[in-house]
């Protein structure tokens, strides 16, 4: 949530710099959105739901999140969108870098 969270002041920094504050700010809602679903899939695990019942519980409630974006912001739905692509692959790169920095041998 951390590297989402210094992600999305970043993507609002710059795009309003570009003159695009909208689609920033709708990036960044993506990022923390996104960065949610680490906690979802704890949390139903959790409570005993199956893996594959979580996964499909998630992808609906993010799909969703993306459609309502799509007819609100209009325009600027897209950046929602890949605000939430980009934390779900910073979920998968911190994934990757604490299993890397955990050695099974000892």
């Amino acid at each position: 949530m951390v590297v989402c969270s210094i992600a999305a002041v970043a993507a609002t920094v710059i795009a309003s710099a570009l003159g695009h504050t909208a689609a920033g700010l709708a990036m960044s809602a993506g990022l923390m959105l996104g960065s949610l679903n680490g906690y979802l899939i704890q949390g139903l695990l959790n409570r005993g739901a199956p893996f594959v019942a979580a996964s499909l519980l998630r992808i609906l409630f993010f799909s969703s999140l993306v459609l309502i974006a799509a007819l609100t912001l209009r325009t600027n739905a897209w950046a929602l969108a890949l605000g939430i692509g980009m934390a779900q692959l910073a979920l998968v790169g911190v994934g990757i870098r604490r299993g890397l920095s955990h050695d099974p041998s000892r």
